[in-house]
């Protein structure tokens, strides 16, 4: 029995916060792989020249052929068997399914039948998503303009920060944690310093 894995994913929608995501996967190694899809072609196209002389001759020989290329293109593609799987759409939060024992790569294309939607399920690790986050000014927001507060979110034992303003999210990394304080904090001075402007006025 192959232990199962659960990776850190999530799902991403362009112009939409990453949403926190489960999965469990088995891993299939290359050389079980290789060997597989040598034996399904083997098998199937090798008794495909036997096959013609059973009557009516000629759909046996296709149909081997196709089932051969089948198992070797279902052995081949797909490095983890799904053993469970939950997330929600980024856009609409609707859950998405991803059948147990299906074959995938990571990223991994979902269609979302609510809204039509197709979110990428995605690995991460989290100094490629702080440079993500990040940019000259400090953490991103969705809009450049935005003034919100960044406030600390678990989803699924996964720490976020999110903007109450514009709905941008990213991971909770020590160094995205510190920009996000900064920026609270300026925004509780510039706040304070209207207050007082209003009141000499």
């Amino acid at each position: 029995m192959k232990s199962v894995e659960a990776p850190p994913v999530h799902l991403v929608l362009r112009a939409h916060p990453p949403v926190p995501a489960r999965i469990g996967v088995v891993y299939q190694p290359l050389t079980g792989r290789v060997l597989k899809t040598a034996l399904a072609l083997a098998v199937f196209w090798g008794i495909a020249p036997w096959v013609v002389m059973f009557p009516p001759h000629y759909p046996w020989p296709v149909l081997s052929v196709c089932i051969g290329a089948w198992l070797a293109h279902r052995a081949w593609t797909g490095r983890y068997v799904v053993a469970w799987f939950a997330g929600e759409c980024p856009r609409c939060s609707r859950p998405l399914r991803v059948r147990a024992g299906a074959r995938i790569d990571l990223p991994h294309t979902l269609t979302c039948f609510a809204c039509h939607f197709e979110p990428t399920l995605e690995a991460y690790d989290l100094a490629h998503e702080e440079e993500i986050a990040a940019d000259a000014r400090g953490i991103r927001h969705v809009l450049s303009d935005c003034t919100g507060t960044w406030r600390e979110e678990r989803h699924w034992d996964q720490d976020y920060l999110a903007c109450d303003a514009c709905g941008a999210r990213h991971h909770a990394t020590p160094a995205l944690r510190a920009a996000a304080r900064d920026e609270n904090e300026r925004g509780r001075l510039l706040d304070a310093l209207a207050s007082e402007g209003r009141f000499l006025t």
